[in-house]
């Protein structure tokens, strides 16, 4: 299965019924220019956890995922570049926007899910470390917490959206794995995911975890 291309088409269709078609086409740029590994590392997990999972709604939590991340990407290139600035007002007002509607999208998504708080504080803490990072010594390590926080919540989201919570195995791999992927720009997914379907198959077979029937389920949205 190929975990990139689910989350893709998911994002894909998800900004299929934007308009106008200038900012369709700006948000489809952002797409074919990123790194899917939120998105597919959401749907890695699920299924790791349970093969036969309904891939729709899985995409779509990735997808709700990836959004959110690209919107709050794009927010940080603007804060470092400042097109306002150099003179580029027309590219900076339209990113601005994709920005908005790329985080809004992604919110709509994950709204009544397990981890709609996830992505509620990572806005927050982006606002803060932006804040921040003007009088920082080093304004990378403040960067790099939103790849970071977006790779913890990939995963999270996969377990929630197939058990309805998330055992503390999984939790303590997804802090694993934003230490080791979150870095920015952010691994592509070829790199990024070698290995980490084991690593969750492993996590839950541990004594301490839960099976996965054992959960009830999630609302699937």
């Amino acid at each position: 299965m190929d975990e990139t291309a689910h989350a893709r088409a998911a994002f894909r269709e998800g900004i299929g019924d934007i308009t106008p078609e200038a900012l369709r086409s700006r948000l489809e740029g952002v797409l074919d220019s990123a790194s899917m590994t939120p998105g597919a590392l959401t749907v890695l997990t699920a299924t790791a956890l349970e093969e036969s999972t309904d891939l729709d709604t899985v995409s779509r939590r990735g997808a709700g995922v990836q959004m959110s991340y690209e919107g709050l990407r794009l927010s940080r290139e603007l804060i470092d570049t400042d097109p306002w600035s150099s003179g580029d007002r027309e590219n900076g007002d339209m990113n601005a926007i994709a920005a908005e509607v790329l985080v809004a999208r992604g919110f709509e998504y994950l709204a009544h899910t397990g981890i709609a708080m996830d992505v509620v504080d990572a806005v927050r803490h982006f606002g803060r470390d932006q804040t921040l990072r003007e009088t920082a010594r080093n304004p990378a390590d403040l960067d790099r917490r939103l790849e970071a926080e977006f790779v913890r919540i990939a995963v999270r989201a996969g377990a929630d959206v197939v058990l309805g919570s998330v055992p503390e195995p999984i939790d303590a791999l997804a802090d694993d794995l934003s230490e080791e992927l979150g870095t920015a720009p952010l691994p592509e997914t070829d790199s990024a995911l070698g290995g980490v379907s084991e690593r969750i198959s492993n996590a839950v077979a541990s004594p301490d975890t839960t099976t996965p029937g054992e959960f009830s389920r999630s609302s699937g949205t």
